[in-house]
C-alpha cells in the first residue's frame, strides 16, 4: 500500500505582507508628493521648499523632470503612484494565491521586476536631482522605501530570484498587466497637471484681449486655482501704498497697481519674473502698473529676519542692492529677467555683478552704489513695505492694495477683468475649494 505524499508546505506570506505595507506607503508618499506639485504649479508653498539647497521645488521644476511630465503625460510624483499601485496589486495576489494554495512564484517574479525598476529608477532620479545641485527630502523617502521594498523583495520571498524557464510568460503577464491597468488609471489626473512652466507657455499663446476667452482657454485645474485664489482675493482688505514707486512698469494710471517682492535665490521667485516678462508682453497696452521691490531673505541686510537667518554669502543682499541701483536705467526690466534666469549660477559676488553690469550701467558705478547708505534706506523701505502684509515668504505679490496668489493664470486674469475680483467673466468658475467643503458639510 503506497503512502499519500505530503503536500508542499505552504509559502511564506510575511514577506509579502510587509511588501503590501511598503507598496501602500510608497502610494501615499507619491500622492502627497502629487499634491504638493499641484500646489506650487498654484503659486503656494510647499513643505519641502526649505532652501536653495534642499528643495523639492527645483527638482520638479528641473528640464529632467518636465521631460517625463511631457513623455509620460504625468508627473514624476505620478510615475510613482503607479509603481505603488503595481506593488501593492501584486502583494495583494502573492497573498490570495497562497492563501488559495496556488503557486505563488508569477508574483513573486512580478515583484521583483517591480523592485529591480524602481531601483533603476531611483538611480536615475537621484542623478538628476544631483545634477541640478539640489537635495529633495521627498525623494529620499521615496528612495528609502523602494530600497526596503527591494530587500525584501529579493530576500524575503521564496524561490529563485529570477524567473525560471516557462515563468516569464506567466510572470510578464500579472507585473505588466497591472502596470497597463495602474498608467491608465493614473493618466487622466496626470495629463490635467500642469508642467513647469506650463502657464508661462498658454499665455505666450493665448490671446488676452478677452477675460471669458482666457477663463475659456484654461484647464479645469488652473480654472479651479483660478477660483480659490479669487476667493481669497476678495477676503484681504486692501492698504495703501506705504512708500511712493520708485520704478513702474506701465503708467501709473493703470486699473490694475501691481507690486511685487522677490529674493534672488528663490525659485519661485524666478518663476514669478519670467511669467510675469510673458504677461507684459501679451498684455493690451494701459492696463498694467508694475513695481519690483525686494525682500532677500538674509539677515545681513533685512532687519526683519531672525540673525541666524543668512549663509554669509552676501549674494542675496548684493543682488537686491543692485537691482535697487538699476532702477533709473532704460534696461532695468530686461536686466533683472536676466538676473532670475542665471538664478542658479547666482553663487559669487561676480558672478552677480557680471550681470548687473552687462547692460547700460558701468561696473564701477555699480558698485559704488551697492555701497551707499541710501540704497540700503530704499532696502529697508521695501522690507517695510512688505512687512505691512505680513509676507510669510517670497514671493509677496500686492494688486490693487491686496495681497494677490503669485499664480500666473491667476495674475493674468485679474489684469484682464481691470482688476475687478467680482467681473462678471469671474461667475463661469467652478466653485472655491473652501465653499464646496463647507457646502458639503
Amino acid at each position: 500500500m503506497s503512502k499519500k505524499a505530503n503536500p508542499p508546505p505552504p509559502p511564506p506570506v510575511r514577506g509579502a505582507q510587509a511588501l503590501l505595507a511598503l507598496g501602500l506607503a510608497e502610494s501615499a508618499l507619491s500622492v502627497f508628493q502629487w499634491s504638493q506639485l499641484l500646489t506650487l504649479r498654484q503659486g503656494g508653498a510647499t513643505v519641502c521648499g526649505v532652501s536653495e539647497r534642499v528643495n523639492c521645488e527645483t527638482v520638479w521644476n528641473s528640464p529632467f523632470a518636465s521631460a517625463l511630465h511631457g513623455l509620460f503625460h504625468m508627473p514624476v510624483a505620478g510615475l510613482g503612484v503607479v509603481w505603488g499601485l503595481v506593488a501593492v496589486a501584486l502583494s495583494a495576489l502573492y497573498l490570495v494565491w497562497a492563501r488559495g494554495g496556488r503557486p505563488v512564484r508569477a508574483a513573486a517574479n512580478g515583484l521583483r521586476l517591480t523592485a529591480a525598476a524602481g531601483l533603476v529608477a531611483c538611480g536615475v532620479f537621484a542623478a538628476a536631482s544631483a545634477s541640478v545641485g539640489v537635495l529633495c527630502p521627498t525623494c529620499l523617502g521615496t528612495y528609502a522605501l523602494t530600497a526596503a521594498f527591494a530587500v525584501v523583495a529579493f530576500k524575503g520571498l521564496p524561490g529563485a530570484v529570477l524567473p525560471q524557464a516557462g515563468e516569464w510568460g506567466e510572470t510578464l503577464k500579472w507585473a505588466g498587466g497591472f502596470a497597463v491597468a495602474a498608467y491608465v488609471a493614473v493618466l487622466v489626473p496626470g495629463a490635467q497637471t500642469p508642467r513647469a512652466g506650463a502657464g508661462a507657455a498658454s499665455m505666450a499663446q493665448a490671446p488676452l484681449g478677452s477675460l471669458p476667452d482666457y477663463l475659456a482657454s484654461l484647464s479645469s485645474e488652473e480654472k479651479q486655482a483660478v477660483s480659490d485664489a479669487l476667493a481669497k482675493y476678495r477676503q484681504d482688505s486692501p492698504l495703501p501704498a506705504a512708500f511712493p514707486a520708485r520704478r513702474q512698469y506701465g503708467p501709473a494710471s493703470a486699473p490694475v497697481k501691481m507690486v511685487e517682492w522677490t529674493d534672488s535665490r528663490c525659485p519661485h521667485c524666478k518663476s514669478l519674473v519670467e511669467a510675469l516678462a510673458v504677461i507684459k508682453q501679451r498684455l493690451p497696452e494701459g492696463k498694467l502698473s508694475l513695481e519690483a521691490r525686494q525682500f532677500p531673505l538674509d539677515s545681513a541686510c533685512n532687519f526683519s529676519l531672525p540673525p541666524q537667518l543668512s549663509d554669509g554669502s552676501g549674494t542675496r543682499c548684493l543682488a537686491a542692492k543692485g537691482q535697487i541701483c538699476l532702477e533709473g536705467a532704460s534696461d532695468y526690466w530686461a536686466l533683472r529677467e536676466k538676473l532670475f534666469e542665471a538664478q542658479r549660477s547666482l553663487t559669487s559676488g561676480p558672478a552677480i555683478m557680471d550681470i548687473l553690469a552687462s547692460g547700460s550701467v558701468p561696473r564701477s558705478q555699480l558698485e559704488a552704489c551697492v555701497n551707499a547708505q541710501d540704497t540700503q534706506r530704499k532696502l529697508q523701505e521695501d522690507v517695510a513695505y512688505a512687512k505691512q502684509h505680513e509676507l510669510r515668504g517670497t514671493p509677496l505679490v500686492v494688486v490693487n492694495g491686496r495681497e494677490a496668489a503669485a499664480f500666473p493664470p491667476f495674475l493674468t486674469a485679474l489684469i484682464l477683468a481691470d482688476g475687478n475680483p467680482d467681473a462678471e467673466a469671474f461667475k463661469t468658475l467652478p466653485a472655491p475649494r473652501a465653499l464646496q467643503a463647507h457646502q458639503a458639510h
